[in-house]
């Protein structure tokens, strides 16, 4: 299978519907979409997963979170979550990747998202950043509702489950 590219000024897409961060849907020129690589890192602790819940959808939600232009993967990880949490995350595992599209604040992008395994110090003190998330907590997941986590997050923390018992410490 080969892919042809488009004739100059043949356009391959005129739109592209999105759905918004604050909520709805909406359509935008598919000539203003912009790439937006972002990682995430979810941390295992005795079958439990640490979330913190969106300020901007009231979501359970992994923290993370944009990859700037000039940082590698594991470099974003590192800092998004220590901006997010106030620990610094081991990286274990790259484990899943996911992709699509979204808006926010008027804004459409074509989301790649990475998903790592990290661990975090047994004794490590959590601080939100308040601007992003109300609190974090270790939460089994098996208790809360699906109707409390973005589409696709929770199948995404049940593999990362599965996968963490490879790196359990004995």
């Amino acid at each position: 299978m080969s892919f042809e590219p488009p004739a100059p000024g043949e356009e391959t897409a005129a739109e592209v519907e999105c759905p918004c961060l604050e909520g709805g849907r909406r359509r935008f020129p598919a000539r203003a979409v912009r790439f937006r690589p972002a990682v995430y890192g979810v941390a295992v602790r005795d079958g439990k997963v640490l979330l913190g819940r969106s300020v901007f959808t009231g979501l359970l939600d992994i923290p993370g979170g944009a990859v700037e232009p000039w940082e590698l993967l594991e470099e974003g990880l590192r800092r998004e979550f220590r901006e997010e949490t106030g620990v610094e995350p081991e990286p274990l595992e790259l484990f899943h990747f996911s992709e699509s599209f979204f808006a926010i604040y008027g804004h459409p992008f074509h989301s790649l998202r990475f998903y790592f395994l990290v661990r975090v110090p047994e004794d490590a003190t959590f601080t939100p950043q308040r601007t992003e998330i109300t609190d974090l907590q270790w939460i089994d997941i098996r208790t809360v509702m699906e109707s409390q986590f973005a589409p696709g997050d929770l199948d995404i923390l049940r593999k990362a489950l599965e996968r963490a018992s490879r790196w359990e410490r004995p």
